[in-house]
């Protein structure tokens, strides 16, 4: 009996570690600093963790950059990333535009910012870079334990996962229109993103099992994703387990209750 006791309490303390420990994220560029810093900024070895206490991004020359969730007041990806950022610490975003520095590279440029007010009532801003393989997750848990909205493009708006609260708007180079009648220029409004989509409620037994729609990850169980009109397919996974999987249509202003019952 008291080696199961023994047993139990390290299964129960290496929970606890796992669980303060939170989302670690170890392929993450960091584009705009609030501080200076002699890291690179092309250098993938530094680390991202998001827990419900900090967000702190650990550099590869030992620099750490800790945030409280409760000051972040927003998200942003792609080119509003880029641009909100920049606006926010008044750096100038570069010369060309950010629609050219895009334009520029080959590959899918995954910027991601995060916003926040400093302990002195000051906005800040951090921007950072996360690989294909990990930006996805890296939203997830910055609005998991802040709960800020992401603000990004119509254009890269298929690029946020199912389930995340944003704010659309429309392309950066076009967020002023001239009114040419009385010579007004207005800024462009946001548009509602999730106004003809439905809603699909995701819940496992066990609870915590990893939700994917289309192949994609979007998020833990339960899971409330908004969703396009259409097929789609959901997939929840846990170790340990069988994968379980459903096709479902989606109409607009629905809400769907799925419930995976998954078996080892």
């Amino acid at each position: 009996m008291q080696i199961m006791k023994r047993i139990l309490a390290v299964v129960l303390c290496s929970t606890t570690v796992t669980w303060a420990h939170g989302n670690s994220f170890d392929k993450v560029r960091y584009n705009v600093l609030n501080k200076p810093t002699c890291n690179k900024t092309d250098d993938w070895d530094n680390k991202l963790t998001v827990n419900a206490d900090a967000i702190i991004l650990a550099l590869k020359n030992g620099q750490k950059v800790n945030i409280e969730p409760k000051q972040v007041t927003s998200l942003s990806y792609g080119q509003e990333a880029h641009r909100r950022v920049g606006t926010a610490i008044g750096l100038a975003v570069i010369s060309l535009g950010v629609g050219a520095l895009f334009a520029l590279h080959k590959t899918k440029l995954h910027y991601i910012g995060i916003h926040y007010t400093d302990k002195d009532g000051k906005k800040q801003g951090l921007l950072l870079q996360g690989d294909k393989s990990n930006f996805r997750a890296i939203i997830v848990a910055l609005q998991g334990v802040t709960g800020a909205p992401v603000s990004v493009s119509e254009k890269e708006r298929g690029e946020i996962p199912a389930g995340i609260t944003v704010q659309t708007t429309k392309e950066t180079e076009e967020a002023k229109t001239t009114n040419t009648a009385d010579n007004k220029t207005t800024e462009s409004k946001p548009v509602p993103a999730d106004s003809a989509k439905g809603t699909v409620n995701v819940n496992s037994n066990p609870a915590g099992a990893d939700v994917l729609m289309d192949g994609d990850f979007v998020g833990n169980s339960p899971a409330s994703l908004k969703m396009a009109p259409g097929k789609h397919t959901i997939t929840v996974k846990l170790s340990g387990f069988k994968d379980w999987s459903r096709e479902i249509t989606v109409q607009a202003g629905s809400e769907v209750q799925l419930t995976a019952n998954l078996e080892k």
